[in-house]
């Protein structure tokens, strides 16, 4: 009888439903303690980032993410365009992902004025995913290295019935 690691592993979800779920989980998440967890369980603490090509590491990034909670009663909404992988392995146990989404329901001041206006943010983001532990058994993924490139712009309800 032969000991084949591969069989005992759990089996991994697809690197881009990894990701679409992963960043639903950040942005949505209803407090900040789950907010906090859902960082933890998405990015290294080792993050290697860019946000329209300025660096920023976890901390930065979480401070990104932190700015945008909780400003609704129904809280920030992502919505995924697309999400595409380039696994290294049939495992999807490391790769790299593309995508691009929204995140709507975001409200907040305007530089300059007392007005709290609803903004949409739109995102562009390419993901370098990989196992932080050989445990078996544990997803263990997260987001190693990102670049994302982000445009914040308020929503015009002035068409709306």
């Amino acid at each position: 009888m032969t000991n084949d690691a591969t069989s005992t592993q759990t089996s991994l979800s697809s690197l881009a439903d990894w990701t679409m779920q992963h960043i639903r989980d950040v942005f949505e998440a209803p407090s900040s303690d789950l907010t906090v967890r859902a960082l933890d369980s998405t990015f290294s603490r080792s993050l290697k980032a860019t946000v329209n090509g300025t660096p920023v590491g976890f901390d930065g990034f979480s401070d990104l993410v932190a700015s945008m909670q909780h400003t609704s009663p129904n809280g920030p909404k992502v919505d995924w365009i697309f999400a595409d992988e380039t696994p290294d392995d049939a495992g999807h146990r490391s790769g790299v992902v593309k995508g691009e989404y929204y995140i709507r329901g975001v409200f907040g001041k305007v530089p300059g004025s007392e007005a709290v206006v609803e903004f949409e943010t739109h995102k562009q983001v390419v993901g370098r995913i990989e196992l932080q532990s050989p445990e078996a058994g544990v997803d263990s993924r997260r987001i190693v290295k990102l670049d994302a490139i982000v445009s914040v712009l308020p929503v015009d309800r002035s068409n709306t019935s």
